[in-house]
């Protein structure tokens, strides 16, 4: 199943589709207060207090057609890290039914510049 990756330069606040974003290892979800809605951003910190926070991945299904992907990065990764967290966070959404997913890059808490282009390197391959 083909995966569309689609970059949009406007706030996403207000879509209805499947959101992918980055968080600390800790998923702390703080700065995503100004993309998330008020009741999201409550619904998924609610979810956070009963979920295993060692996970590189948390999904969250809002709605039948929304879900949010939470990416944990670490403090330190390494570039072939951010690669295979890349990859598998792609096995993961090829794995499903939802084909068209929302990455925000703004979301990205990592020092690294080049961050986004180590973890989409899989899908371009």
């Amino acid at each position: 199943m083909p995966i569309k990756i689609n970059y949009k330069n406007s706030t996403l606040k207000k879509l209805s589709k499947n959101l992918v974003l980055f968080v600390d290892k800790k998923f702390n979800t703080t700065h995503l207060k100004k993309i998330l809605s008020k009741s999201e951003f409550s619904y998924i910190n609610d979810l956070l207090k009963i979920n295993d926070l060692n996970k590189n991945f948390l999904v969250f299904e809002l709605s039948s057609k929304k879900k949010i992907v939470l990416v944990s990065i670490k403090k330190n990764i390494k570039t072939s890290d951010i690669e295979n967290l890349g990859a598998q966070l792609y096995e993961r959404i090829n794995f499903g039914k939802n084909s068209e997913y929302f990455l925000n890059s703004d979301s990205i808490i990592h020092n690294n510049k080049s961050f986004l282009g180590h973890f989409l390197q899989i899908i371009g391959e």
